[in-house]
């Protein structure tokens, strides 16, 4: 069983208005609902953190790492970098985008294998590019997997995609092996950007796709996270099933930067327990900030 003081927990700050607004709600359930140390996490940031943030998480003792940008073309690949952090005594690092909040605290003890992540919620891409990818690259086609995505007002739809072929937005590595997956995804990455044209319009899931290379060439077992570890509020979801406690926002947003709430649905109490916590964070840590406008421009 994994111990939560072996776990270190990390996301990457880049400068869009999306990131700056989901900032803060990262952190405040991350630290009121998950009950993460604020000391098991890492902020790392490809820009300069504003200054209310930087003085927020100094003060929380929460570890922030300026980082080098990967390739401005392809923002997403920039968590690539946190790969090369050492997270000290860390046994296990889970890296999250920032347009993650938690609902509630993951089930650390469902972690078996060397890296773990969710399958893609749609064909992106489709598995015959993914073929193509991986015909090129030299490297054997990976097993597939069958998955399901519900297109809007259309019947739930059978997909096929490669093992490896993740969502970033949870990843979750054994810190063994964290460098090695790093350095490959790197690789992988580079290679690609190299041969962009090969992706066609789904260009912008290099990181993925690259991801899924790299984790096949050196032939890591890679466990599947079911959608509870990384649920999609932009998505039309199969309703039933057990409600998340990762939920992927995409700042889904009110104004007030608490989400949006859905009327039916296993994510209304999630999302209703979330903007609880972030009102509970401001008001414990930011108190001479408005519950809207200043929080955005000022400390988000």
């Amino acid at each position: 069983m994994i111990d939560r003081s072996d776990v270190a927990w990390s996301c990457l700050v880049d400068d869009t208005p999306e990131i700056w607004s989901s900032i803060v709600p990262w952190l405040a359930t991350a630290i009121e609902l998950a009950r993460i140390e604020p000391s098991r996490i890492h902020v790392h940031h490809v820009c300069p953190l504003r200054p209310r943030l930087e003085e927020l998480c100094h003060r929380l003792k929460i570890n922030t790492r300026k980082t080098e940008t990967f390739d401005l073309r392809f923002p997403h690949t920039n968590k690539i970098r946190q790969c090369a952090t050492a997270f000290t005594d860390a046994k296990y690092v889970i890296l999250t985008d920032v347009d993650v909040v938690f609902a509630g605290r993951p089930p650390l003890d469902k972690i078996r294998t060397p890296v773990a992540g969710k399958l893609v919620d749609e064909p992106n891409p489709p598995v015959e590019i993914l073929r193509k990818i991986f015909s090129i690259s030299g490297l054997p086609a990976p097993r597939s997997y069958t998955n399901t995505y519900c297109p809007s007002q259309k019947a739930p739809t059978d997909f096929e995609t490669f093992a490896g072929n993740h969502n970033g937005g949870v990843l979750v590595f054994d810190c063994d092996h964290l460098a090695q997956i790093g350095q490959a995804w790197a690789h992988w990455a580079r290679w690609l950007i190299g041969r962009v044209e090969l992706l066609g319009r789904w260009s912008i899931h290099v990181d993925q796709v690259s991801f899924c290379l790299a984790v096949n060439q050196l032939g890591l077992d890679v466990g599947l996270l079911d959608e509870t570890w990384n649920y999609p509020l932009h998505l039309n979801v199969a309703s039933g099933g057990s409600e998340p406690f990762l939920l992927h926002h995409h700042a889904f947003f009110e104004d007030n930067q608490l989400l949006k709430q859905v009327s039916t649905g296993r994510t209304r109490d999630a999302i209703a327990r979330v903007n609880d916590a972030i009102k509970t964070f401001r008001r414990k840590h930011l108190r001479d900030c408005a519950e809207s406008g200043a929080t955005s421009r000022d400390a988000d």
